[in-house]
């Protein structure tokens, strides 16, 4: 086998043996959390802008996958060797993907993870479930920054990771500054839009200086033709000309929100709210745009008071990153809508499980979130009625978010069994040695306890299996 037919490519957790169009990657079996192999099938599921995997198999204490892959597609080791179109276009179809934003599974932005085919083709091949390994040091962000840089620099990917700047070291320039500028994706698909966009007007514009002066060599040669042929020539240009015009244009109105989103930045990390909103007005955010960046730097109240309306994508936020309290603080501002208001004490309500509030909403209720927070407060303080009814509720509203509130009842109960099995074993052990049931009464005791430690743990990996797939 020639090198040429043979490739290697390392990532996180393993690395990769391209031959032909096959793609293997081998990992230690240690690395994996499963019980059986078969929970690893989702992963085989077939999704766009995903290699096709085809085979998953034990192997000498390592597993194996095994991808398709198209003899035509390139690693993304490769990208830094095209032309700046080509890598300007793969970096913006990477962006436009966002295979991270759905967060169902970990995805390697790596670049020997990832293939492309000119222009506009990218796929990814491994994608974690929560019982695979996976590399998480680095948010979604970050990871972007150093891909997007990686494209258009060829500064190793591992190095931007830590150091974006690293892809400014041979280049100041102004559009790269914007990208490791940028506060979240939507500036960095913002960024490297105008990047491409500048770049394939900088290929037309090069193309046609190419082809003028071919012809005026031609019209040299050829005068015999030549006030027609310059005239007609000249036409041509001109509405040419007017589409690089237009390009320019687009450009610098890209040039102009980029510069204005540094001052954003600027204005955010001094903690200048007023400023920043400003800022933010003059690069052009939307009411959205404006709440969101307030949102991606957990500033909770001053995105609500930017966006009401954004409220329950505010709480969930908040819930993600153990920041509930918070929640009894907020106020809405005002012009809030009714809706709104009422929305926000019922929250406050699930965090002091005013049972009262709770208890009148559930039959009203129909936001499957809502649903599942104050069917969590229910089975928290034991009440299992209420808790059965948000269930049954909440199943039909959304089936996964359903059977997650099922989940996380049914793991209490085996918790609650648990510790009684325990306390029964404890008193068994009390029992006086004179006592000949004593023995019997300790063995029963501990086999009941095992089984109910079996059942809790069985109970708590339908938990962490739900939890992952409905984002709680």
């Amino acid at each position: 086998m020639s090198k040429k037919d043979l490739e290697l490519l390392n990532i996180e957790v393993g690395t990769f043996k391209r031959v032909n169009d096959k793609l293997t990657l081998k990992i230690d079996q240690s690395q994996f959390r499963y019980d059986s192999l078969a929970e690893l099938n989702e992963v085989k599921a077939q999704e766009p802008n995903f290699l096709h995997l085809q085979n998953i198999v034990e192997q000498d204490s390592q597993v194996v996958l095994t991808y398709g892959l198209s003899k035509e597609a390139k690693s993304l080791k490769h990208l830094p060797t095209e032309k700046k179109a080509i890598r300007t276009a793969i970096a913006k179809q990477i962006m436009t993907q966002d295979v991270l934003s759905d967060g169902k599974y970990h995805i390697s932005l790596n670049p020997a993870n990832i293939w492309y085919y000119p222009m506009t083709n990218v796929w990814y091949a491994y994608r974690a479930n929560e019982l695979m390994p996976f590399d998480d040091k680095f948010n979604s962000l970050s990871k972007y920054k150093a891909l997007v840089l990686y494209c258009l620099t060829g500064t190793p990917y591992e190095r931007l990771l830590s150091e974006p700047k690293e892809a400014l070291a041979k280049n100041q320039d102004e559009l790269l500054q914007q990208i490791v500028n940028a506060n979240d994706t939507e500036e960095l698909k913002l960024a490297i839009k105008g990047i491409d966009d500048y770049v394939s007007y900088r290929e037309w514009q090069d193309v046609d200086n190419k082809e003028q002066k071919s012809k005026k060599k031609l019209w040299i040669t050829a005068g015999s033709i030549a006030i027609v042929a310059i005239v007609g020539m000249g036409l041509i240009h001109k509405n040419d000309q007017k589409k690089y015009v237009a390009l320019e244009n687009q450009h610098q109105e890209q040039i102009t929100k980029l510069k204005y989103s540094t001052a954003v930045k600027t204005a955010l990390d001094d903690k200048e709210w007023k400023e920043a909103g400003k800022a933010m007005d003059k690069a052009g955010y939307s009411k959205n745009k404006k709440a969101m960046t307030y949102l991606n730097i957990n500033k909770y109240q001053e995105a609500l008071n930017t966006d009401p309306s954004l409220l329950l994508k505010i709480v969930k936020k908040a819930y993600k990153n153990d920041d509930t309290k918070d929640i009894l603080e907020w106020q809405t501002p005002s012009g809030a809508s009714s809706k709104t208001n009422d929305q926000l004490k019922l929250e406050k309500a699930i965090i002091n499980y005013d049972v009262d509030t709770l208890t009148g909403q559930l039959s009203f209720e129909q936001n499957g979130d809502v649903l599942l927070r104050m069917g969590k407060a229910f089975n928290d303080h034991d009440d299992t009625q209420d808790a059965s009814t948000a269930q049954t509720k909440l199943v039909a509203i959304n089936k996964d978010k359903g059977d997650y509130l099922k989940a996380l009842m049914t793991l209490k109960s085996a918790n609650k069994s648990v510790d009684d099995n325990q306390k029964k074993l404890d008193d068994a052990n009390k029992i006086d040695d004179k006592d000949k049931s004593k023995g019997d009464k300790v063995k029963e005791a501990k086999s009941n306890l095992e089984n109910a430690k079996n059942d809790q743990s069985t109970a708590q990996k339908k938990v962490d299996q739900l939890q992952k797939k409905v984002g709680d």
